[in-house]
């Protein structure tokens, strides 16, 4: 074969095969377009945070009222929000926060958290139920001046102070006559009680729950105590600058008693006459002496002795010595 008609054939070849395989990419279809779509991520689930219903400041307890569940998105609650999930759990956080109280205001609709709460017998407890410009002064007291340890914290009593006889002088030298200096005087009135010897749990107000439902730390559960009556040697008391002076004075020169007064006295206080309430302030500030308890040492301490007599003897010479005798 010539060269000529093998190269023409070649190119023949060549040419019909690279005329296929344009054809054959001609004829396949396109890839099919892809398509690039943004999908939103979806939404963190709601959660139900605890937050406070009403503006609450320190000494105000936690009560139902004060409590309100909120939904917020995950990401805005902290680590610090009280939370609960399902119905049960957050009726069970609602009893472990009953009768506890704020370390700082909490405007109404903010998440609660734990580090605001203060529960009775944590430090600082003391403090945040303390009234704004009132003291705390602790009395030493014993089982008959507290009342038998019937006195509990909240309680608002009257407090006596009564000189101690042991402790008194005789003013003359007629026998009997320190009983004449004996005497006792309401020194403060209808003050509130915060603490016996170092407890202040009965001040704060208790779930009445069943002993089920009682939360593992025990914060609710005072009625366990209530038939269990401690004798105690302090009890605190919420009293004004000048009576915290007046008290720190007083234990000084004589005994101190609380006097529970009733509850009802605020009420009748409010709907009483001024005049009448004027007259009983007065009276109260009065100082009551032996002779207006008791008849019983009247005469005493102006009875007059009987001489006694003295023999002497010195040497062969006697006489007689007369003592108490009128001048």
């Amino acid at each position: 074969m010539k060269t000529r008609s093998l190269i023409l054939l070649v190119g023949a070849i060549t040419l019909a095969a690279a005329t296929a395989l344009v054809a054959r990419a001609l004829m396949r279809p396109p890839p099919p377009v892809t398509i690039i779509k943004e999908v939103e991520a979806p939404a963190a689930p709601n959660q139900r945070v605890l937050t406070s219903s009403r503006t609450l400041v320190p000494g105000d307890f936690i009560d139902g009222a004060a409590l309100s569940w909120q939904e917020l998105s995950s990401d805005a609650v902290r680590v610090d929000h009280l939370t609960a999930i399902g119905e049960s759990a957050r009726r069970q956080l609602e009893r472990e926060l009953y009768g506890a109280t704020l370390r700082r205001p909490v405007a109404a609709g903010v998440p609660l958290t734990r580090d605001a709460l203060v529960y009775a017998g944590e430090p600082g407890f003391l403090a945040a139920v303390l009234t704004p410009g009132m003291r705390a002064v602790s009395i030493p007291t014993n089982v008959v001046a507290s009342n038998a340890g019937l006195v509990n914290a909240g309680d608002r009593v009257d407090v006596i102070l009564s000189l101690n006889r042991d402790a008194l002088s005789p003013p003359t030298d007629t026998p009997n006559s320190t009983y004449a200096a004996l005497a006792a005087q309401t020194i403060v009135h209808d003050v509130r009680v915060l603490a016996l010897n170092s407890s202040t749990a009965s001040i704060a107000p208790t779930a009445n729950d069943s002993s089920e439902d009682q939360p593992a730390n025990g914060r609710s559960g005072n009625r366990a105590n209530a038939s269990t009556r401690a004798s105690y040697e302090s009890i605190t008391l919420e009293v004004t600058p000048a009576a915290a002076e007046q008290l720190a004075l007083a234990r000084e020169v004589g005994a101190l008693q609380v006097a529970l007064r009733s509850v009802r006295d605020h009420d009748d206080a409010a709907s009483a006459d001024p005049s009448a309430l004027a007259e009983l302030a007065r009276s109260s500030r009065e100082v009551t002496r032996i002779g207006d308890t008791t008849s019983i040492f009247n005469g005493i301490t102006n009875h007059t002795q009987r001489p006694i007599t003295v023999k002497t003897y010195q040497g062969a010479q006697q006489g007689q010595q007369i003592f108490g005798d009128a001048p």
